[in-house]
């Protein structure tokens, strides 16, 4: 009887084009898996998907108080809430998609071990999950702005403008930022199990450090590097130009988001799927 040798795995990437056409084929299977998942996470809540909108509104609030504390009262009234809030809608979106990217391989462990599909459909349907939690949220974005403008005409806050049509462009580079980056995570957190528990105060460094509870204007000079060297910075930086100033993300901007995209999705893909054929022995 001939005896099968079974060599150590060495991290290689599978054929791209064959990879990507069964993701694309079995994409239904992350979208079940998303609606599953939801389903799973509000089981008992008389609230339920209502705690999508309330969780940051509470905590918008609370960060508001915070702030005006923090500046003796100089704040600028109901922008400075508005921009904390929509930073923080923003925020979630891809804290949600990196949290639970980063478990969704660990967490996965039965479907791993019992059928063969491509790995990255499991992040994937996390980050399914975070737009689906995130789609709520837009209405109370708009109602905060636009009623607020009309209730307040004195705001500084601009209303309706053309600005708000860049604001999709936007957020899909977010999605494919944070799925990049859930990818790598993932794949650490298969070798690494603390990485999970310690992704919880990354996350939360990662929220003082990004525009959402200061304004991109504080910085000036080379502290302008500490936004662009954020990998949400340029997109929640433009987020507020659009949100609170009324215009059109910069240039620099702009740049900023499409190279942080571009650079996340490759490392994190690279990562994951040169290594994800060991991903059932390491679970």
């Amino acid at each position: 009887m001939p005896v099968q040798v079974f060599e150590p795995h060495h991290a290689k990437l599978p054929p791209l084009a064959p990879y990507i056409k069964e993701v694309w084929r079995r994409r239904a299977f992350a979208m079940e898996l998303a609606r599953y998942s939801e389903k799973a996470e509000y089981l008992g809540s008389r609230l339920g998907a209502i705690w999508l909108v309330l969780n940051p509104l509470f905590l918008a609030l609370v960060y508001f108080l915070l702030v005006t504390v923090i500046q003796g009262g100089k704040t600028n009234g109901f922008v400075t809430l508005a921009h904390i809030l929509t930073g923080l809608f923003t925020f979630y979106l891809a804290q949600n998609c990196i949290n639970a990217g980063a478990q969704s391989i660990t967490s996965g462990g039965r479907l791993i071990l019992n059928q063969a599909f491509p790995r990255t459909l499991l992040p994937l349907s996390s980050a399914i999950s975070a737009v689906r939690q995130f789609a709520p949220t837009i209405p109370v974005y708009i109602s905060i702005i636009v009623i607020g403008k009309w209730v307040t005409p004195s705001t500084e806050l601009p209303g309706w403008t053309w600005s708000f049509l860049y604001l999709p462009f936007i957020w899909i580079a977010l999605i494919i930022t944070s799925y990049g980056i859930a990818l790598f995570f993932a794949t650490f957190n298969v070798y690494f199990r603390d990485t999970s528990k310690l992704l919880t105060y990354i996350m939360r460094i990662w929220l003082y450090a990004s525009p959402v509870l200061w304004l991109p204007e504080m910085l000036h000079g080379w502290h302008r590097c500490v936004l662009y060297a954020n990998p949400l910075g340029p997109v929640l930086a433009a987020n507020a130009e659009i949100w609170i100033n009324g215009h059109a993300p910069t240039a620099a901007q702009w740049w900023g988001i499409i190279g942080w995209a571009l650079g996340a999705i490759a490392l994190g893909g690279y990562v994951f799927t040169s290594r994800e054929r060991n991903f059932a022995v390491q679970i």
